[in-house]
């Protein structure tokens, strides 16, 4: 294992000496710097793996620096803890803000050196070491007042931080920043991804230090854990309250967008769904006859009786949306060829509905998620089954796929076959792709079900094959006609030897079922390859069609 390099910054000799010490016999690489631009200079020509930066320098402060570092694309990741002979909660939060990962105070043991040390390279390469004693309470005490999360303070931590510029008759705007609908993305996604989204917006607002925010001006999370982030930002002396309150609204929509963009880079392709950002402002103003504290809990209440104004008129946006989309079947489809994978022949296509271009409903997955949750779910399919049959101009050259959902074939056994009618005249070149997002609460109901739709002429593919929303129980009750191999296994499929036995084991599985294999997602060459190679009989992906308006052979 390669020596880990050491950059020490710190403009007194001794301190210096002392540290090179500690860190040469515990076999680290140490290099020094004296002042923070030579620092800044070292960290980005030698690239240690950790930085140590005194705060008290001359002409650049170690916060400075810190911040810059942060700033450089060849520094960002390198873990930076302070060495402070401050203490207090508002200079960690200072810390916090610019980007230290640590902080050590001055005077330090070499227990406690090398132990912020090893807790910073080992958080780089992924791992914390075990801690004990009073370690461990420190560390739990930091992580009431930060959140582990994001880095963030609480806003407990930064009251004393604002008093101190309320004193000075400095009024602040306080804006609270949340993901639209956190819930929602948590329940379908996943709290990791949600985490995900959190960490990235926090990153996002420390990136406006210095542009769209001052300096001085502070962030924070509204508690740790969860998805509230805040900001409290100076405001110009001496505005009117109509010139402030306007200054709000324009400073939240650049919020807003800003990091609505930043989420949209992101996560584009991994969450499928506009991620929205709520920002909502208020004014912050010192009163000699209140506490700051209670000053500053009555501007975020304040703030977050405007996000929720705000949230009440963008779900009553949202319903009137969709029940626009209703009315007015304003439901795009498109068809997506699927292919022999023998002769390269086009055999059929599959339907897929999505909402209008450039709306919020725009993603299939949004758009049926809320009817799910709306129960709106029928009018939805019946809507989409009548469009992919009206619109579907090669009926004479290939099959028919359309997706639907359990709990459609469920209701089906209880209240006929209305919702499917449309696709009725097609007859059997209609394969109905049953889409299993949850667990099925009554199998006897989705039996029958099934039972009507066999015997109105419908063939059958299970959709998701292997990915774990169709079990194997799922795929004993269903004995589906086709077999749709997960896109999740076909990604990477020729250099992944479990997904090469899974699929294996499913092309076995369907030839004694009768069924015909189909896989989706297909985007290389040598994962058409590696499917062709285990016997897959139909495909589809990007590599072999992109799906059209107007499908053609």
């Amino acid at each position: 294992m390669s020596m880990k390099k050491i950059l020490v910054v710190d403009d007194d000799d001794g301190v210096r000496a002392f540290v090179r010490t500690i860190l040469n016999s515990a076999g680290y690489e140490v290099l020094v710097a004296v002042d923070g631009s030579e620092g800044i200079e070292r960290a980005v020509a030698d690239r240690p793996d950790l930085v140590l930066l005194d705060v008290m320098m001359p002409r650049l402060s170690g916060w400075e620096v810190c911040a810059t570092l942060r700033s450089l694309s060849e520094t960002a990741a390198t873990p930076v803890v302070m060495l402070t002979v401050k203490s207090e909660i508002r200079d960690f939060v200072a810390g916090r803000q610019a980007g230290a990962d640590d902080f050590v105070t001055k005077p330090f043991t070499k227990a406690r050196l090398l132990e912020a040390v090893e807790a910073a390279l080992a958080g780089r390469e992924g791992a914390r070491p075990e801690r004990r004693g009073a370690e461990v309470s420190e560390r739990r005490a930091r992580g009431l007042v930060f959140d582990p999360l994001t880095g963030l303070p609480t806003v407990a931590v930064v009251v004393d931080a604002l008093r101190e510029k309320l004193l000075v008759d400095q009024d602040l705007g306080v804006f609270l920043i949340d993901v639209e609908a956190a819930a929602s993305l948590e329940d379908h996604y996943g709290w990791e991804v949600l985490d995900e989204i959190v960490r990235e917006a926090a990153k996002g607002l420390r990136r406006l230090v210095g542009t769209l925010f001052a300096t001085g001006d502070l962030l924070a999370v509204s508690r740790p854990g969860g998805s509230g982030l805040v900001a409290f930002v100076a405001l110009p002396p001496g505005e009117s309250e109509d010139e402030a309150s306007a200054r709000l609204r324009r400073k939240a929509r650049q919020l807003q967008e800003t990091l609505e963009a930043t989420l949209g880079d992101r996560f584009f392709g991994s969450v499928h769904r506009r991620l929205e950002v709520s920002v909502a402002g208020a004014r912050l103003r010192h009163n000699p006859q209140v506490r700051v504290e209670r000053l500053v809990y009555r501007a975020l209440a304040e703030a977050a009786a405007a996000a929720s104004s705000q949230e009440e008129k963008r779900v009553a946006a949202q319903r009137e949306a969709f029940a626009s989309i209703l009315r007015r079947k304003s439901i795009e489809t498109v068809y997506q060829p699927i292919l022999d994978l023998s002769t390269g022949r086009v055999v059929a296509w599959e339907a897929l509905s999505r909402g209008p271009a450039g709306t919020g409903f725009e993603s299939p997955e949004v758009l049926f998620e809320y009817a799910a949750r709306h129960g709106q779910v029928l009018p939805l399919e019946s809507l989409c089954c009548s469009l992919s049959a009206s619109r579907f101009t090669a009926r004479e050259k290939g099959l028919l796929f359309v997706n639907v959902e359990t709990n459609v074939v469920a209701d089906l056994a209880r209240g006929g076959l209305e919702v499917l009618n449309p696709l009725v005249p097609l007859g059997t070149s209609v394969v109905l792709e049953i889409t299993e997002r949850g667990v099925i609460p009554d199998f006897d109901g989705f039996r029958k079900g099934l039972a009507a739709l066999r015997r109105s002429g419908f063939r059958i593919a299970l959709d998701d094959a292997g990915s774990g929303h169709a079990s194997l129980h799922v795929l004993s009750e269903l004995r589906p006609d086709y077999l749709k191999i997960s896109e999740s296994l076909v990604k990477g499929l020729h250099r992944d030897g479990i997904k090469h036995e899974i699929v294996e084991m499913l092309v076995r599985l369907a030839g004694r079922i009768g069924a015909v294999t189909l896989a989706e997602g297909i985007e290389t060459e040598d994962e058409l390859a590696a499917l062709k190679d285990l016997g897959v009989s139909l495909g589809q992906g990007f590599l072999l069609g992109r799906p059209t308006a107007h499908p053609e052979r």
